[in-house]
C-alpha cells in the first residue's frame, strides 16, 4: 500500500522581504571598494604659473599602501577670458623606473569634471602597489599654464610628494629638466583604498541564502513520493 507524504508549501512573505537585504549584503562583502568615495591625492597653495609647450610636467610620489586609481586630472588655470582647457592633455602614471601604469586624456574645454581646480576623467581602476611613482601631463602647447613654487603641498593619507618632474616631449620625466621646485601642478589623480579583500566564505554564504530566499518567494511546492 502506497502512502503520500504531505505537500510542503514554502511561504514567500518573509523570504521576499529578506532576499533584497541578503543580496545587498553579499554585494557589499564582495565589492567593498565600490562603497567608498574617491580621495584626491594632492592639493597646493601659493604658486607661480607658466606655460611651456611640448613638455611633460608633473611630480614624483610614494604610496605607503596599495590604492586603486580611479580618476586622472590636470589643473585648470583660471585665466581671464579662458573657460576650461585649451587643449586635450594626456596624463600618465609611471613607476619610478618608467613603466606605464595608468593613463587617460582630459579633453579640452569643460568636459572634464572640475573639482578643487582640477579637471578629471574617470578611468578603469588601476591597482598601484605601495612604492614610488611619477605622474606627468603632456602639454603640446604652452597655453594652459602649470603651477610650481608652491608654498604648501598637502597630500592624502598614504601619499607622499617626492619632488618636481619635467622633460621635453611626450615622455617619462625621470628628472626635472625645467629646474622649478615644488611643482608641477599639472597633473593629479583620485583613488580609493585597496586594502580590503572580499571574505569569500561569508560572501558565498550570503549569496546562497539570497538564492534560497528568492526561491521561497516563488511559492514552489515540493512533493515527495514514497513507495
Amino acid at each position: 500500500m502506497k502512502t503520500k507524504t504531505p505537500i510542503v508549501t514554502v511561504s514567500s512573505q518573509s523570504s521576499l522581504k529578506l532576499a533584497p537585504v541578503l543580496v545587498i549584503a553579499a554585494l557589499m562583502a564582495f565589492c567593498p571598494t565600490l562603497m567608498r568615495a574617491d580621495t584626491i591625492a594632492l592639493s597646493f597653495t601659493g604658486t607661480a604659473g607658466a606655460g611651456t609647450g611640448n613638455t611633460t610636467e608633473g611630480y614624483a610620489f610614494t604610496l605607503s599602501n596599495p590604492v586603486l586609481v580611479t580618476q586622472l586630472g590636470v589643473f585648470d588655470f583660471d585665466l581671464v577670458g579662458q573657460v576650461g582647457l585649451s587643449q586635450s592633455i594626456p596624463v600618465t602614471i609611471w613607476t619610478s623606473t618608467g613603466t606605464l601604469e595608468a593613463q587617460g586624456t582630459v579633453p579640452s574645454g569643460t568636459a572634464g569634471t572640475l573639482t578643487d581646480g582640477f579637471r578629471y576623467v574617470s578611468i578603469a581602476p588601476v591597482l598601484l602597489s605601495a612604492g614610488s611613482y611619477t605622474i606627468g601631463a603632456f602639454y603640446a602647447s604652452g597655453i594652459d599654464l602649470v603651477r610650481f613654487q608652491a608654498s604648501t603641498i598637502t597630500t592624502a593619507s598614504g601619499v607622499t610628494y617626492s619632488g618636481s618632474r619635467s622633460v621635453a616631449g611626450n615622455a617619462f620625466p625621470a628628472g626635472n629638466s625645467l629646474l622649478e621646485p615644488n611643482g608641477y601642478f599639472g597633473p593629479n589623480f583620485q583613488f580609493t583604498t585597496a586594502t580590503s579583500t572580499p571574505d569569500t566564505g561569508t560572501t558565498l554564504g550570503l549569496l546562497s541564502l539570497s538564492v534560497v530566499a528568492l526561491l521561497g518567494a516563488t511559492r514552489l511546492r515540493f512533493l515527495q513520493l514514497a513507495a
